[in-house]
């Protein structure tokens, strides 16, 4: 992708805006468009097309779970006849498998910087001394660190398990039982972690100067702008064209 359109918060924007207009695509050439359009998106971000659909399997694999319990909802609650509420579950599905493919290919894609290094690069700017701003950026960008660690922990947790042979014969249900059993205390260390950094950080002066600056100053231009509300603009004229 350009430099432009790999500014975070565009980047962001593009595929909040490409998700939301697909939520809410009424008519088959919607569909057939967007998904040339996801095709297209796939391509500049380098992306395959087998990553899109290994994100996808968990979704696949309740879907006929959600479908029998739309299906089920919709015999009780509404009038409508079976073909009707085939159609309906059909759209729906289609929706949601889209969009779920549309944020995969966010976070798979070619990469950019953090949305909240742009968003304080953008704060820092009208520098105003608010001590609970900069404490939510501080525990936004920290929720961020934590999970990808506490997921490669998990990770490696289980392929520790794996490898000794300890979870080989079980079952689905008995794999459940041990993630609830064995979560919270990976949980807990990772919380304790927390606070050792948190410590750490009052120990090297957090607070004393607000705001705090940016290291990489991500830029935010008249440019950007204009080119949010331009990829606003072209969403919204192609769902009014595709009704008229």
């Amino acid at each position: 992708m350009s430099s432009l359109f790999k500014q975070p918060l565009i980047r962001l924007w593009l595929y909040l805006s490409f998700s939301t207009a697909v939520l809410f695509s009424p008519t088959l050439f919607h569909w057939i468009g967007y998904l040339g359009l996801f095709m297209s998106l796939l391509w500049l971000e380098k992306v395959a097309v087998s990553q899109i659909m290994l994100s996808l399997r968990s979704f696949i694999y309740f879907l006929p779970i959600m479908i029998g319990f739309y299906f089920f909802i919709s015999i009780i609650m509404s009038q409508s006849t079976y073909w009707q509420i085939f159609i309906e579950i059909s759209t729906a599905m289609m929706k949601f498998l889209l969009v779920m493919a549309i944020m995969n290919a966010y976070t798979l894609g070619s990469g950019s910087g953090s949305v909240f290094q742009a968003l304080r690069s953008i704060w820092v700017q009208f520098n105003k001394p608010w001590r609970k701003v900069e404490d939510w950026f501080l525990f936004m960008e920290m929720t961020l660190r934590f999970y990808p660690s506490l997921q490669r922990d998990w990770s490696r947790w289980q392929g520790i398990h794996k490898a000794l042979g300890l979870n080989v014969t079980h079952g689905r249900i008995q794999h459940w039982k041990e993630t609830a059993r064995q979560l919270p205390g990976m949980i807990m260390i990772h919380l304790h972690k927390a606070d050792d950094i948190a410590n750490a950080m009052t120990l090297r002066g957090y607070g004393q100067q607000i705001p705090r600056g940016v290291a990489c100053l991500i830029p935010f231009t008249l440019g950007h702008f204009s080119t949010l509300l331009i990829i606003s603009f072209i969403f919204f004229t192609l769902h009014n064209i595709a009704q008229i």
